[in-house]
């Protein structure tokens, strides 16, 4: 196998020396670090890019009865939250795996000695996915219907391992020890050329020497597996209910009839959203049906329990231990925090005078914000959600503290069409719907900003080309953004220090399509749209700058 390796610019390696390492000065910042603003503060600001109206509350109480009234809200716009699509290449602990379909193969990038191999698979490879611990990778074949383990056996050296599996699949997730990997098809997602089965689930058991393939028949057109805690147990998200299996169980082809999350068993769903307890006994379902509630399931005793809500919800998230979910209602300007599973189970005692006012339900706090925020991400901890919408007409960022529900407003320079959270929680980073912008210089500018979560801190970096893929890295230092360039010409990427808020810009001769962080080895991998193969690897300790290039061409050279 033949490659070549090119060195990179004078110029960018400069850019790189002067690199993302330095963090920001700490104690030189004499400035009180609580930025954030009551909402009250900002509502009465004019902070609306077009029509300050939406800044007005409709209900300005922060009561936590969460009893809906009489009165029929209809449910609010479906936010429309920006999916990154990270899925190929894959990038592993060292390796990096880019399927190529021309050649019948999986391109793997050492990305320790740059060494580039070529590896045969299936026909038509379209989906890898990295195993953990840098044990490999599980290609899916969409031209010959079949899955390939690939499993480094030495540096350089690989197995392969071919099983069957049904057509058309065209979604794979695997367990998170490795052992196991789901394959279905979703329409929605397209991509194979045929239409695919509605109901059933490849299972594929990826031990090295136990690899079969099971048929699991799960509930209607599954869109998604989650995982409990402990990876015993796989639950399919699907559009009559939920489906699971226990691992340690799965011997066998199975039928998994799935669990009711609504009273209806009829009742189609409306952007709805489960998010379920780690230990699986548990599922918290919104959804735009019926009228405004959350839905607790019991995934073991099959109950329903609704909570009652005074608007629709229009997220959900919830915290690590599953104690808490947080719930944005952008209609009446709200955020609930509502607790797990005491919320839905307390019951309001009977007060012996009927003119005696009902109490509130302890385990629901509801909170005003200020502002239309439909959606919310949550920092890895729990402790702090952060709220925003995509509907136009809104220039703020939002922040809810879980425990005690106090929420904190940010006004913005331009809307939010995405908000990403680092690992760690300390940064957020906020894409920028271009055509916004009270202020004139920047009204129909690309733009992405950075927000210091402790201090409120933001900086808007206005760009030529729109963001295209955003990842941290695992230690939260580091950040990228990759902006290819429309007319395909002036490619950028930035990387971006989390502490000091330092942009370093790297110009790229193609548009760059994938960004990944490989942990291991303390490297970002950045693919080019390149015919040859292009691959520019950055060291984030030492700041070097790798790149391999013309490796699929040099495949073919014996």
């Amino acid at each position: 196998m033949r490659y070549t390796i090119r060195s990179i610019s004078a110029a960018l390696l400069a850019l790189a020396a002067a690199g993302c390492g330095a963090d920001s000065a700490g104690d030189a910042s004499f400035s009180d670090t609580n930025g954030w603003y009551t909402p009250d503060a900002v509502s009465s600001a004019d902070t609306s890019a077009s029509d300050t109206s939406t800044w007005t509350p409709t209900d300005t109480s922060t009561s936590s009865d969460a009893v809906a009234n009489d009165t029929y809200i209809p449910p609010p716009k479906v936010e429309e939250e920006q999916d990154f699509d990270l899925r190929t290449p894959e990038a592993g602990g060292s390796y990096l795996y880019i399927p190529s379909a021309g050649l019948d193969a999986l391109v793997v990038v050492d990305a320790t000695n740059l060494a580039v191999h070529l590896v045969e698979v299936g026909v038509e490879p379209t989906l890898v996915r990295a195993l953990p611990n840098d044990h490999g990778a599980v290609v899916l074949n969409s031209g010959s219907y079949d899955v390939s383990i690939v499993r480094p056996v030495a540096r350089g050296e690989f197995a392969v391992k071919t099983v069957d599996v049904l057509p058309d699949h065209n979604h794979m997730v695997l367990s998170p020890d490795g052992e196991w990997a789901f394959l279905w098809f979703d329409p929605d997602l397209g991509g194979t050329g045929g239409f695919g089965s509605l109901q059933d689930v490849s299972a594929v058991h990826l031990v090295p020497g136990e690899e079969v393939v099971y048929n699991l028949a799960v509930g209607y057109r599954p869109t998604d597996v989650v995982f409990t805690a402990s990876g015993t147990i796989a639950l399919f998200f699907c559009e009559n209910g939920i489906s699971g299996v226990r691992l340690a169980n799965l011997d066998g082809d199975i039928f998994l009839p799935p669990v009711a999350v609504d009273q209806n068993p009829f009742q189609k769903p409306v952007d709805r959203e489960i998010k379920v307890t780690p230990d699986g006994e548990m599922a918290v379902v919104r959804d735009l049906v019926v009228s405004p509630r959350l839905t607790l399931v019991g995934l073991q005793d099959h109950t329903i329990r609704v909570l009652d809500l005074p608007d629709w919800p229009s997220d959900l998230d919830m915290t690590p231990d599953g104690g808490t979910v947080v719930v944005p209602m952008k209609t009446t300007e709200q955020v609930a925090i509502v607790k797990v599973p005491e919320a839905f189970t307390w019951e309001a005692p009977v007060p012996e005078d009927e003119n005696a006012t009902v109490p509130d339900n302890p385990f629901v706090t509801l909170s005003y914000t200020g502002a239309h925020f439909g959606s919310t991400v949550m920092t890895a901890d729990g402790s702090r959600a952060l709220l925003y919408t995509t509907d136009a007409g809104t220039q703020a960022i939002g922040m809810v503290d879980v425990a005690t529900g106090q929420v904190g407003v940010q006004p913005l320079a331009k809307e939010v069409t995405n908000v990403l959270v680092s690992l760690d929680g300390r940064m957020a980073a906020l894409l920028h719907r271009k055509s916004s912008g009270a202020d004139p210089s920047i009204a129909g500018v690309e733009a992405y900003s950075l927000l210091d979560l402790d201090s409120g801190f933001s900086k808007i970096v206005t760009v030529d080309n729109p963001v295209d893929k955003v990842i941290f890295t695992d230690d939260s230092l580091e950040l990228f953004v990759l902006m290819p360039d429309d007319y395909g010409t002036d490619h950028l990427v930035h990387r971006v220090s989390t502490r000091s808020f330092a942009v370093i810009p790297y110009t790229t001769p193609d548009a760059p399509i994938f960004v990944g962080a490989m942990p291991t080895i303390h490297k970002v991998a950045i693919a080019l749209d390149n015919p040859t193969g292009w691959i520019t690897l950055i060291d984030t300790e030492t700041d070097a700058v790798d790149q391999v290039n013309s490796f699929e061409l040099n495949s073919f050279i014996e």
